[in-house]
């Protein structure tokens, strides 16, 4: 037994450094996303923009710069009763690095309607990504 014990440690250690290596390698490649929505214009009736504010940085802690419309994704997982999916119409670089002002507007013709939303926000750049969530109360 204790034979058996002594063969199978360097197996073990092996699994071990390769499953850090793979841990070490997914960690390169997340982005830390966070998200707080503001209906400062935006209103029950209306199709002007609903603002997210989204914080983009790297897994070190650095400011994610140069993202544009096409590195993010908004889906609404909740809306008001009888609201609508959102398009990303424009985003804007904060003043500081790695903040982005997304301005949201429902889909087509749709208005915005009285209520709260939940806003799932994705980021990608590369093979990098990260997620959060936003809502907002829309009155």
């Amino acid at each position: 037994m204790k034979k058996m014990s002594h063969m199978l440690l360097p197996v073990v250690l092996l699994a071990a450094m390769l499953m850090s290596t793979v841990s070490i390698a997914t960690a390169g490649e997340l982005l830390i996303v966070s998200a707080l929505s503001e209906d400062t214009i935006a209103a029950p009736g209306n199709r002007l923009p609903n603002y997210i504010v989204v914080s983009v940085t790297a897994a070190d802690g650095t400011p994610v710069l140069g993202l544009t419309a096409a590195n993010f994704k908004v889906d609404p997982m909740i809306v008001a009763p009888g609201g609508a999916l959102v398009n990303i119409t424009n985003v804007m670089p904060g003043r500081l690095p790695g903040f982005y002002t997304l301005h949201t507007v429902p889909i087509g013709t749709q208005n915005w309607k009285a209520g709260g939303y939940l806003f799932a926000v994705s980021v990608t750049q590369g093979v990098k990504h990260g997620q959060a969530l936003a809502k907002v109360k829309m009155d």
